[in-house]
């Protein structure tokens, strides 16, 4: 549907949450297909979207049978959270694991990387998987990982997290810790010309959804709301337009591609020409296995959360707040 739409090396490292330097040597290599218009290099939207599951395929194709499976995007924990995501499939090894099994975390948010950080600053040895919150949960359950960061709505209860952890993770023993809280809402275009305020607006006429996967929280919560509305997917234009992150769904809204984009406060302040219209408060989870193994892991993300350092880094990043972080919510 987009295929034709010239995509800048900025927009397309704000896609991938890579550098721009890095999207040029991914040209230089032809990794990444581009082509020039005059003097400047260009990307269709569709080849960096092929390069995405081509770098996700390569990533589940290294999984082995020893210890907690990789996922797409998984890498060792590197020196901050920008480094973090800079090689997308890969991070740089700043601390050597020593032959060690890596303790993995799965889930997308930027807490995951300050804590992975931390962690390996600690002297565990740590691998993130990027992955949205349901397969996160998944994962943990499956023995795929070791900690999940989630950020689910229950409609049943009105709860975030706790009513998910004791559905996809039934009888093994976790504890879930507090780690922020932030808005969900609508990413629209500047002056918001659909005027959408409300849940229901996605129903209306000329309205385009550009959606999230299936598997991620941000999905989760929008068909929750569609079922409290008693309204199907089919009545929604657009639901079947998937992204793989919130920053690409944000960037098709500021193309002018799609009306509207499901996504934090966050993403609408990083692309110009967004805007951003709160409707739901939700809390961000770290849900940590327990066993003999993982104990050191349980004891130092505890004292992470809980850290002056750690609630400075959550309240610096835009439409986040440390509240009751480090707080037990759930524990099994």
């Amino acid at each position: 549907m987009f295929d034709d739409d010239a995509l800048t090396a900025e927009e397309v490292a704000e896609m991938l949450r890579v550098s721009k330097n890095f999207v040029y040597r991914l040209a230089q290599s032809s990794e990444l297909a581009s082509y020039r218009v005059g003097r400047k290099l260009r990307f269709a939207l569709r080849d960096v979207e092929a390069y995405t599951r081509s770098r996700m395929r390569a990533s589940q194709g290294t999984q082995t049978s020893n210890g907690p499976s990789p996922h797409p995007r998984t890498a060792e924990a590197g020196p901050s959270p920008s480094a973090a995501r800079e090689g997308m499939s890969e991070m740089p090894r700043a601390f050597s694991l020593d032959g060690r099994e890596p303790f993995v975390i799965a889930g997308n948010d930027l807490s995951g990387d300050i804590i992975a950080h931390a962690l390996a600053a600690a002297g565990l040895p740590i691998s993130r998987a990027y992955v949205g919150s349901y397969t996160a949960l998944v994962n943990l359950y499956a023995k795929q990982a070791n900690a999940a960061l989630v950020h689910l709505f229950d409609r049943r209860t009105n709860a975030y997290n706790v009513p998910s952890v004791q559905r996809i993770a039934p009888g093994m023993p976790v504890v879930v810790i507090r780690l922020l809280k932030r808005k969900q809402g609508f990413i629209v275009q500047a002056g918001n010309p659909k005027k959408l305020t409300t849940w229901g607006g996605l129903l209306r006429e000329g309205v385009r959804l550009v959606n999230r996967e299936r598997g991620c929280g941000t999905r989760v919560l929008l068909d929750e709301k569609l079922l409290s509305l008693e309204a199907r997917p089919e009545m929604v234009e657009g639901y079947d337009l998937e992204c793989a992150t919130g920053l690409e769904a944000a960037t098709l809204v500021s193309k002018g591609c799609a009306d509207v984009a499901i996504g934090v406060e966050r993403l609408a302040k990083e692309l110009p020409g967004l805007a951003f219209v709160p409707l739901q408060t939700e809390w961000l989870d770290i849900a940590v296995e327990k066993s003999q193994r993982t104990a050191p892991l349980v004891r130092e993300i505890r004292k992470i959360a809980e850290s002056e350092s750690f609630r400075g880094a959550i309240d610096a990043i835009e439409g986040y707040e440390a509240a009751n972080t480090g707080a037990i919510v759930y524990e099994s």
